[in-house]
């Protein structure tokens, strides 16, 4: 927040007659939290993500950063069996060697990421060595809120710094043909035309895809856990686009 977007929500709120911004805004937060809770999984990871591309001695290709800020992450990490197969079907759709969904939590200042294969398990481990949770699908990133400051830096250092795939590491949900991830459609009774995909085999948490996947999730051998940030804090960055 700069000196002039202080000075502009001043003189907007004078014209507009607002008394106390600070409710104002707690208000909106509330509204779009309500909203973002009722939004499909395709419009979550779709809604607020950028593409990054890499090119280093170890990892060469594109990772999609999703974000999704909200008062009330318990109600969007309940989607997570819903995230996953959506975070799945963009990677392969969109071609991206890697791609995270971070939660915020704009009240508390907090954050927790979506892991949807081991590739971004493994990287996330080397970048910011997160708590992971039991299932190996989300990891704790603690006051890290910006993916302009906090989160595209450190997994850029951690990749010119020459991180790679681990050689033995085995391969994800990525490996599911296309055309078994289902197929977007728009919902005829939503007023809002909400888009949602169907028909994905990974929908069903008994799938024996989703079952070998949550396996190898839950285990704890994806590399050094580090943080990046304490390491390399004089790296330049390498993001590309």
């Amino acid at each position: 927040t700069t000196e002039c977007d202080r000075l502009m929500v001043a003189v907007l709120a004078d014209i507009a007659g607002v008394k106390d911004i600070q409710f104002l805004a707690s208000q909106q937060f509330k509204a779009k939290s309500k909203e973002l809770a009722n939004l499909s999984a395709h419009a979550l990871v779709n809604g607020d993500q950028k593409t990054f591309s890499f090119e280093a001695s170890g990892f060469t290709g594109d990772i999609g950063f999703a974000v999704v800020e909200t008062t009330d992450d318990d109600a969007i990490l309940d989607k997570v069996a819903d995230l996953l197969p959506e975070m799945v079907a963009g990677k392969r759709e969109n071609n991206l060697q890697c791609l995270f969904l971070a939660v915020v939590n704009i009240v508390k200042l907090k954050s927790q990421l979506l892991l949807c294969g081991p590739t971004e398990k493994a990287l996330a481990t080397a970048a910011f060595g997160g708590e992971i949770s039991e299932d190996g699908m989300l990891m704790d990133l603690g006051k890290r809120v910006s993916r302009k400051k906090d989160y595209i830096p450190v997994i850029t250092r951690t990749i010119k710094a020459g991180w790679s795939r681990p050689k033995d590491m085995k391969r994800g949900l990525s490996t599911v043909s296309l055309d078994k991830l289902g197929t977007l459609t728009v919902d005829p009774n939503d007023p809002m035309s909400k888009v949602e995909r169907v028909g994905s085999i990974l929908q069903a948490s008994v799938s024996p895809q989703m079952k070998e996947f949550r396996e190898m999730m839950s285990t704890r051998d994806f590399g050094e856990t580090g943080d990046d940030e304490k390491k390399m804090e004089t790296d330049e960055t390498l993001v590309i686009g």
